[in-house]
């Protein structure tokens, strides 16, 4: 399973060995070589193999952002085929989170899982446009 790990924990002005980028975001040895032939660049070809922080940083940025899949208006994040999918129309849901937002939910249309998107309250009239959002009744408050 692919982790993300925070770019801002390298310093910039600093040169790491593998071990010490290894040690820094908390993986093993072989981690950080495979990032170095995924193209994270080093200084030269010569041992100790030395990272420069300010080429670590972008590396892991760009890593970060590589795997995000924005969801159009109408799909929602399939958890199992780790896409944005069409759900399933007569499986679609809603549960308010906070006062501000809440979480669509429904049944993926390829695979039959579930499937999940957290947007603003204020945003809910764009999605009834193109799902059929089933939204809860509104529970009495006990005074």
């Amino acid at each position: 399973m692919k982790r993300s790990y925070n770019p801002n924990k390298c310093k910039i002005h600093r040169s790491y060995s593998v071990e010490e980028v290894a040690e820094l975001y908390g993986v093993n040895k072989p981690t950080v070589r495979s990032w170095i032939n995924q193209g994270l660049p080093v200084c030269d070809d010569k041992r100790p193999t030395l990272i420069l922080g300010s080429d670590l940083r972008p590396f892991l940025q760009q890593q970060k952002h590589k795997n995000k899949r924005k969801c159009k208006p109408f799909e929602l994040y399939c958890l199992q085929c780790r896409e944005p999918r069409l759900p399933v129309q007569n499986s679609v849901g809603f549960i308010e989170e906070t006062s501000t937002k809440g979480r669509v939910f429904a049944c993926c249309s390829v695979c039959n899982s579930t499937m999940n998107k957290y947007i603003k309250l204020a945003d809910i009239k764009s999605i009834q446009r193109d799902l059929a959002v089933i939204l809860p009744l509104q529970q009495k408050h006990i005074s």
